[in-house]
């Protein structure tokens, strides 16, 4: 059967799994992230971290009202006019997070040079880098008063945020890590987009995230279990010497285990693509390393089945480095996740009379459908219908790609290692799809192993120098 013919037949074989249930204080259990939100509390809350989000502000001197004008919408309410049916009213800081922000003081609030506008009114992306950066000096005397730092970039500074080579808040973010400060970047976008409600959700959910809280984390979880997502930044040293630096995510669905750790690795070979393989010395080595991430926070167990998630295949001399990494007392599921698919569905209703054909439903294919191509792969819907967290209608579905995705498409899992049914395997990657806090909405369509390692590796693509050091991820949302 084509392709083509494929993508038109009946699914009989594909299974539905139910939407991944998030869990917020005091045990309460929701599938909407902010609705949970609203009704419970963030996770953290019955752990008393944080206390408070205390804030630091660093901006031109003459636009320090813009960053004040900001951090005051934050504690009021914001009404939704976008996407009513799957976004709720943002009631105010203090009442979604049951903690206080504060605003800083004035010893809190650092000015920008005029040398950084002179710099980025050049384009001079680099330089303005540097010269924000010596400005850090003085805020990090004042690290200890503070929890995240708000940095506002004025709009006639945009010739210098991004061309060819640079991207300013990838640069910014990584040159700032290694000072383990958590910073918001606050841009135009921020104050021009129409949905208040939408700014003000994800900004706070993210706040509430660097300052080191946990919103919400999965409620069915097995705690034996571990993920690490791998992605690649290939670039040249300064000899002319070509790298693969390998971005590891050590993810731990108890909200815990949110770390980065990047390697150079020199034995590799390429694809036709410039897709970087690594040897069995190498892939064993970012793994075992990897492991001892996870170790580290969990008195020195292993985990009893880890799985790896990147986006390219696995060679068998990855597959056996792998295996030879975790030893035989911890089961490996080694998972290839492809984002773009030839393959779409459509949910049909049964025909009406017996005679007549099935048609097209009112809504799209269920989220969390899944169907098995062959032993080793199978299709995800990771987009789709979702049932019971309509905030206008509560028994009607969602489906939050309309109206520009109109019949959503699955993403591709090939397996290279590990047993099972695909159940559990789906399982695994569709919850992860929920556990982005840099995010205000309901889901994304790729895990958050996927989505934070290769964010990680963006960045590292401009700054080799932050290598071979352990990053909380909350230094790069």
């Amino acid at each position: 059967m084509t392709m083509t013919a494929q993508r038109h037949a009946q699914l009989a074989a594909h299974s539905i799994l139910p939407e991944p249930a998030l869990l917020f204080a005091k045990g309460k259990t929701d599938t909407h992230p902010l609705r949970g939100l609203i009704a419970s509390g963030p996770y953290s809350l019955d752990l008393g971290l944080p206390a408070h989000v205390r804030l630091a502000y660093l901006a031109p001197q003459n636009r320090m009202n813009m960053v004040e004008a900001i951090v005051a919408e934050l504690q009021g309410r914001a009404k939704v006019s976008e996407a009513r049916n799957y976004y709720f009213e943002y009631p105010g800081f203090k009442y979604v997070f049951r903690i206080p922000m504060i605003p800083a003081n004035d010893t809190l609030k650092f000015s920008q040079s005029d040398e950084c506008a002179k710099l980025a009114q050049l384009g001079d992306g680099e330089g303005l880098v540097r010269s924000l950066l010596h400005t850090m000096a003085s805020v990090r005397s004042s690290r200890s008063s503070f929890d995240v730092l708000l940095i506002y970039l004025p709009p006639e500074w945009q010739t210098s945020f991004l061309y060819e080579g640079f991207n300013l808040h990838d640069k910014l973010k990584a040159r700032i890590a290694p000072l383990r400060i958590p910073v918001q970047i606050i841009n135009e976008t921020v104050f021009t987009r129409t949905c208040r409600a939408q700014v003000m959700w994800g900004m706070s959910v993210a706040l509430y995230a660097k300052a080191g809280g946990i919103p919400w984390k999965l409620a069915n979880f097995n705690k034996d279990e571990a993920y690490i997502g791998l992605s690649y930044a290939i670039r040249k040293h300064s000899d002319g010497a070509e790298y693969t630096t390998c971005c590891s995510q050590v993810f731990d669905p108890d909200g815990t285990g949110f770390e980065f750790v990047a390697y150079d690795t020199r034995e590799f070979e390429t694809d036709r693509k410039g897709n970087p393989y690594l040897s069995y010395q190498e892939i064993q080595s970012v793994l075992s390393r990897s492991l001892l991430l996870y170790q580290n926070g969990h008195y020195g167990h292993a985990p009893r089945k880890i799985f790896v998630h990147k986006s390219t295949h696995f060679t068998a001399e990855e597959i056996q480095g792998a295996l030879d990494a975790f030893g035989t007392k911890t089961e490996v599921e080694l998972i290839q996740i492809v984002r773009d698919t030839d393959w779409y569905g459509l949910k049909l209703d049964p025909p009406k009379e017996p005679e007549k054909k099935s048609a097209p439903a009112s809504y799209p294919l269920d989220r969390g459908s899944y169907l098995p191509i062959t032993e080793t792969e199978c299709l995800l819907w990771t987009q789709g219908s979702v049932s019971g967290v309509n905030a206008q209608s509560a028994n009607q579905p969602v489906f939050k790609e309309a109206p520009f995705k109109p019949i959503p498409k699955p993403i591709s899992l090939r397996r290279f290692s590990g047993e099972g049914n695909w159940h559990d395997t789906c399982s695994s990657v569709y919850a992860l799809t929920k556990c982005d806090w840099n995010n205000n909405t309901l889901y994304k369509t790729m895990p958050a192993t996927l989505v934070y390692s290769q964010r990680f590796a963006n960045v590292v693509k401009g700054t080799p120098d932050i290598i071979n050091d352990v990053y909380d991820y909350r230094f790069f949302m």
